[in-house]
């Protein structure tokens, strides 16, 4: 009789348009209910079309339209700017919300070319507090009335639907009571803009799409802190993978955007515990800790199709004359000739390591040998 039972409720469930959640009768016993489709949120990601609610599939209608992006800038970013503008564009969004914290990042900001139909405003945040600290200032109510929607990306953070039938105002009207998706990573780092991935795999965590009418604050680079009192609105949080929509992570966009960041940045962790003495250990013919982690990222088997990288949008010129000013060109290529012996030797050490994406990279950040151990533990 349980087959009559969950057809009956099924039934009731599809005329009422009530009890978007699968009957627990559906999910084999013992099975975490949340886990089962692959991607987790099971109980999230079933929707029930509600009576009159009519959703849309313009097949002309980019995928952002009615999103407003919150990204950062600093000067590092200047040879990678107008890919970052050009892709974002071209996918509807017209608002860009970009933070920075002196004087002379505002004013290349507000000297860059936008692309047609992508408005910048610009947002000062103190220079005194680490990215992520000032990032939590943005005063978010101010911006809310913007777009319907808010993606909170860094510059090296691209959308990209796998799918093209699927877009953010279709995906928010599917779940209503859905106040932020997370968009998985889809790691694509790359040491030659000649040779880019052409193909990725899935990363650790991701970044938020939230109502902008519920965005309370920015909880962390990857979350928004939601309004949970919000009466249309009261599931916080679900995962959007499943539907095609993922952020394309070019961690490195090139071997020499990784020495940029190994130099110029400013969060406090385990990617960047080392970078006051990076040129100490490059002249050491050691490694530092974003090299190690660009070795061992790019040794990952890519397995999920990525769209072709438009590398001819990237200053190749000014990332050199901005590395120049930190490391020297004998520097460089003393430190290109450690990088390729550590990551020849990882790829045999990568056995004793966690397989990513189980373990984030912050943790493998601490667990990668130097390249004096692993030479010792390869012996």
């Amino acid at each position: 009789m349980g087959w009559r039972r969950r057809l009956m409720s099924s039934l009731l469930r599809s005329l009422t348009g009530c009890d978007l959640s699968p009957d627990p009768r559906d999910v084999d016993p013992g099975i975490a209910v949340d886990g089962v489709n692959g991607f987790g949120g099971q109980r999230l990601l079933r929707s029930i079309q509600p009576a009159g609610l009519q959703v849309k599939r313009d097949s002309q209608q980019l995928p952002l339209a009615d999103v407003q992006l919150i990204t950062r800038y600093c000067g590092i970013e200047a040879p990678y700017w107008p890919s970052f503008l050009r892709h974002y564009a071209s996918l509807g969004a017209d608002q860009l919300h970009v933070c920075v914290q002196n004087d002379a990042d505002a004013e290349a900001v507000e000297a860059a070319s936008m692309p047609t139909g992508l408005c910048c405003q610009l947002h000062q945040l103190p220079s005194e507090l680490t990215p992520d600290q000032a990032l939590n200032l943005l005063p978010l109510k101010a911006l809310a009335d913007g777009a319907s929607y808010t993606l909170l990306v860094d510059g090296d953070e691209y959308l990209t639907p796998l799918r093209s039938d699927v877009g953010v105002d279709q995906l928010f009207a599917l779940f209503p009571e859905v106040q932020q998706f997370y968009l998985p990573w889809l790691m694509a780092p790359f040491l030659d803009g000649v040779h880019p991935p052409g193909r990725g795999y899935w990363g650790h965590i991701g970044k938020p799409l939230v109502r902008s009418e519920c965005m309370a604050a920015v909880a962390f680079d990857h979350g928004f802190l939601v309004d949970e009192t919000h009466p249309n609105h009261r599931l916080g949080s679900a995962p959007a993978g499943v539907f095609g929509l993922a952020i394309t992570h070019y961690w490195a966009r090139g071997f020499r955007e990784c020495l940029l960041k190994t130099f110029h940045n400013r969060f406090i962790d385990a990617k960047s515990a080392d970078r006051l003495d990076a040129l100490g250990l490059i002249r050491a013919d050691e490694l530092p800790i974003r090299l190690r982690l660009l070795a061992f990222l790019t040794l990952q088997q890519g397995f999920v199709p990525l769209p072709p990288w438009q590398d001819q949008w990237i200053d190749r010129g000014l990332e050199e004359q901005l590395l120049r000013q930190v490391l020297s060109e004998q520097d460089e290529r003393r430190c290109r000739r450690s990088f390729d012996r550590y990551q020849q030797l990882l790829r045999d050490y990568l056995p004793q390591l966690p397989l990513y994406p189980a373990a984030s990279l912050l943790t493998l950040a601490q667990l990668l040998p130097n390249l004096n151990q692993l030479e010792t533990a390869l012996s």
